[in-house]
């Protein structure tokens, strides 16, 4: 309350807090030297964050002895542990470009056939049989601020350029989830060679607040669609 009482006593507040907590240092950090990569610049996760998508992925995946999976964004890897618990042999890299959070990640996760890795977009050369992308083509200021226009936060060309980049490392006939995105997958050129699966889950409600491809907001919208089949070779 005092610092509210103070000319600049807020903003002083906030630098403060950004100074001394390394988390917000870090954060910090990707905003102002990662902008042109970064996506959802807060790490906010949760454990077992999104139980149905998890099991039906194993489900999908139980046909191949050590699937390959990538978590995009995977911040301090709460997904990977909980797709690791359903996987016990997968082999699991997550990325993110928050170091912090990767710190974290390695220390929770001691098994060997987990690999995490402080990148924007996966290596060109690599191959899994499903990626996740969750909760990362996102930012906190859309939901904060609502704007009509989405180009000078998040523009949808950076989401159809990530997009691309999964897509080069999903195998044929691997499995792709997008939720809680500011965008549809369906909007991207990619998506001509997916088809949506059926699922739907109560822990990722529908995306509510949508943005196409001319960047400005749709309205009326929802995309109830989290799972995405890549066709086959």
């Amino acid at each position: 309350m005092a610092a509210r009482l103070v000319p600049g006593g807020m903003a002083l507040g906030r630098w403060l807090r950004r100074t001394v907590d390394p988390d917000l240092r870090e954060i910090a950090r990707l905003r102002h030297a990662e902008a042109g990569q970064l996506f959802q610049p807060f790490p906010d996760t949760s454990e077992d964050r999104y139980p149905t998508l998890f099991d039906a992925l194993a489900e999908r995946l139980a046909d191949l002895e050590a699937p390959r999976l990538l978590s995009f964004g995977c911040s301090s890897g709460a997904e990977v542990r909980a797709l690791r618990r359903r996987l016990p042999l997968a082999r699991i890299t997550g990325i993110d470009l928050n170091r912090r959070a990767l710190g974290k990640a390695r220390a929770a996760d001691r098994d060997p056939r987990s690999v995490y890795r402080q990148a924007a977009a996966p290596d060109p050369g690599e191959r899994f049989d499903a990626v996740l992308a969750m909760a990362v083509f996102r930012h906190g200021e859309l939901e904060a601020r609502r704007p009509a226009s989405c180009s000078t936060v998040l523009p949808f060309a950076r989401f159809a350029e990530g997009i691309a980049a999964l897509d080069e490392v999903l195998e044929p006939g691997g499995w792709l989830a997008i939720g809680n995105a500011h965008f549809r997958f369906a909007d991207t050129p990619a998506a001509a060679n997916y088809e949506a699966d059926p699922l739907r889950i109560a822990d990722a409600p529908p995306q509510a607040l949508l943005y196409g491809p001319d960047d400005r907001q749709l309205a009326g919208v929802t995309e109830p669609a989290v799972l995405f089949r890549k066709h086959p070779a």
